[in-house]
């Protein structure tokens, strides 16, 4: 694909950790301003290259460096969430590390964009490292780690017999103040209601989070306002509805301009915002 002399650069970065290697883009525009890189998880269809080229235009439009990694199914069967099997969170530590030497903009924290399969990740990673993540802008997870003790990990912060809730319960709530001081933005399209086989269903789960993505995305922003005030922290998390929209992210970026609202400085809120 031809890009004009001026258009932003692409650079390919593949970076090892100890718990896998990490393959990533880095869109480094022509004229870079001070806002913080954007780092753009996707989700479990890993269309990593259609979101390069889906924010490539914001970056041109911004000045801001974008990271789209691609967690390949070979090598991240599960890339979602950190566990015991699978610690992507160390993958982009690693990362963003190698990209700090590099350019120091990624020293300071990013701010981190995940759709679907890509915000479970976001969130907890989050959670894990607040001080790593400016703003946090999760689209349409399936569900969601919820800061309090409702359910039981991966699903909240209690603790049942399964091997290992406690301690991974532990590590999410240990930052927990730091992390309900983010600045939050979640997003669902209106028409997100599809109870399909990429959503994870089950009594416990539809009963407390909800049936659907749009109603999980709402009971997510109800609980972290919840934690928040519980230890007074004024949340800052709005709940962002895309009319029109389902679980394409493509079309959430063509029709509801979802990427050029997670790339603006202050992103004014859409119209039906909570």
């Amino acid at each position: 694909m031809y890009h004009p002399p001026f258009a932003p650069m692409i650079t390919v970065h593949r970076v090892a950790s100890q718990s896998g290697s990490l393959r990533a883009r880095v869109i480094t525009p022509p004229m870079m301003s001070d806002l913080p890189p954007l780092v753009v998880l996707h989700g479990i269809s890993r269309n990593a290259d259609e979101l390069v080229e889906l924010f490539r235009p914001e970056a041109e439009r911004t000045g801001r460096r974008i990271v789209v990694p691609h967690f390949s199914e070979k090598k991240w069967l599960n890339f979602q969430r950190p566990s015991r099997s699978a610690r992507p969170d160390r993958a982009l530590l690693a990362l963003l590390s190698h990209l700090a030497i590099l350019d120091p903009a990624f020293a300071g924290p990013v701010d981190l964009f995940g759709h679907s399969g890509g915000a479970q990740l976001a969130h907890r990673f989050a959670m894990l490292y607040p001080h790593k993540v400016g703003r946090l802008n999760l689209v349409a997870a399936g569900w969601y780690c919820l800061p309090d003790t409702s359910m039981a990990y991966p699903y909240g912060l209690g603790t049942d017999a399964t091997p290992g809730s406690h301690t991974w319960a532990r590590r999410h709530d240990h930052n927990m103040p730091a992390f309900l001081r983010l600045s939050v933005r979640v997003f669902v399209g209106t028409e997100d209601t599809l109870r399909d086989a990429s959503l994870r269903q089950n009594p416990g789960l539809d009963r407390i989070q909800g049936r659907t993505r749009i109603a999980r995305a709402e009971t997510y922003v109800e609980r972290f306002r919840l934690a928040a005030r519980a230890k007074g922290i004024l949340p800052d998390i709005n709940l962002m509805r895309m009319p029109g929209v389902t679980h394409d992210v493509a079309k959430a970026i063509t029709q509801a301009r979802l990427a050029r609202l997670v790339t603006e400085a202050e992103p004014a809120l859409l119209a039906v915002a909570s």
